[in-house]
């Protein structure tokens, strides 16, 4: 009796057993004489050697050959090609890469001297204006010195006709009158 499972039921000592496909392949190999495996392994081999003579047989046939070579050339040619392409396109990319680098060089060397001509430009006028600070502070300098000068002699004139001066013990005091006409003022 067989179920949907390929399963089959027998009885085995009086009990019913249910057994797979792979049970009965087992009992089939433990059932096959050595003479049968035996026809079996010459049959296999003769499937293999005829199989390997019919590709011998094609290849001795020119025709067959010839067809086998231009595909194989047909594959190689299609292989160069196509190698060929991406050859040109590496190429082309690089030298798109090789530009792109030498504008990119190029635009950084002149970043660079206009950043460096901007320092130099600076430095210039920091340089001109510290120079201008320190020529209005020697001026400066100078003329209070001159001042200082000035008024440090005025200052020894002063102390000295006052050490010229007459002591006012000594010294006579004179009356100055106006003088009109005939008439005397006493």
């Amino acid at each position: 009796m067989s179920t949907p499972n390929n399963e089959t039921d027998t009885e085995r000592n009086g009990n019913w057993v249910s057994s797979t496909a792979e049970d009965e392949s087992d009992s089939f190999e433990q059932n096959v004489s050595p003479n049968s495996q035996a026809f079996t392994k010459v049959a296999i081999g003769a499937l293999i050697g005829a199989t390997l003579g019919g590709i011998a047989g094609a290849l001795i046939n020119k025709g067959v050959v010839d067809r086998i070579n231009t595909s194989v050339r047909g594959v190689g040619n299609t292989v160069r090609k196509t190698t060929a392409g991406i050859d040109e396109t590496i190429k082309g990319v690089g030298d798109a890469v090789q530009s792109v680098a030498v504008e990119v060089n190029a635009t950084a060397r002149e970043i660079n001297e206009a950043v460096r001509e901007t320092a130099e430009g600076i430095s210039g006028t920091v340089q001109s204006t510290v120079h201008t600070v320190q020529s209005t502070a020697d001026s400066v300098q100078e003329t209070v010195g001159s001042t200082v000068n000035t008024v440090k002699s005025v200052v020894e004139e002063t102390t000295a006709s006052a050490n010229l001066a007459p002591d006012t013990d000594q010294a006579t005091l004179y009356k100055l009158v106006p003088v009109t006409g005939n008439k005397p003022n006493a």
